[in-house]
């Protein structure tokens, strides 16, 4: 049994986030309170709220006499998150003010580092945390609060997409190597090279869920 430490009013809500980014809910699995109120041994109140957490994230979805299930999107509805995930993070790096500091260099630097670290650990939340992490701080660099708002928000509802394969070594691996010319791209101030590589680096995911559950794509 998985217990959430009462003390901790987010951790029932991150526990099952988590869950949900890692596979261990699926799409569209139903959320039902008594179900989850004798998994963790916590009253009917706390748990609501962490369903109600995870809807204003964009993980779940409430139905009006149906409850809360996991979301569940088509390849066309993929598709055009991904869409405008590719527009949103273009638009920031183009807003990006070059030459970039050495000191934003060493930091990016020292976030693949920790995240190579916890690749090796096997830690996928941390190895999770630390990718969302390195992106922000490049995005940051555009300069636009708002902006940098909408790709998080578009990237919390993709979670779940963007971690199917963190189990999966080699394409970890895979995205080390990205980050890594990322960076030095950064580095060198070619932001059109940097575009191309983040939309590989966003699309490839995205390809291999929609792989996973048979589903197609206009992206």
């Amino acid at each position: 049994m998985t217990t959430a430490p009462t003390e901790d009013k987010d951790a029932l809500a991150r526990t099952l986030e988590l869950d949900i980014i890692f596979g261990r809910l699926f799409p569209n699995q139903r959320l039902i309170e008594d179900e989850l109120m004798a998994r963790f041994g916590q009253s009917r109140h706390r748990v609501r709220r962490a369903i109600d957490t995870l809807v204003l994230s964009g993980l779940a979805v409430r139905e009006v006499n149906k409850g809360a299930h996991v979301c569940s999107y088509s390849g066309n509805e993929i598709s055009h998150m991904y869409e405008l995930r590719n527009i949103l993070e273009e638009a920031a790096i183009g807003r990006i003010k070059l030459p970039v500091s050495q000191e934003l260099i060493d930091d990016l630097w020292k976030q693949h580092a920790q995240q190579i670290a916890a690749v090796k650990a096997q830690d996928l939340p941390e190895v999770f945390q630390l990718n969302n992490a390195f992106h922000q701080t490049i995005f940051a660099c555009c300069g636009n609060l708002v902006l940098c708002e909408a790709i998080e928000a578009q990237a919390r509802r993709t979670q779940p997409i963007r971690a199917l394969n963190f189990n999966n070594s080699v394409y970890l691996d895979e995205a080390l190597v990205e980050h890594e010319r990322m960076i030095e791209t950064l580095q060198t101030g070619d932001l059109d090279e940097l575009v191309l590589l983040n939309r590989a680096h966003i699309l490839r995911p995205m390809q291999a869920y929609l792989a996973q559950y048979g589903l197609s794509s206009t992206f």
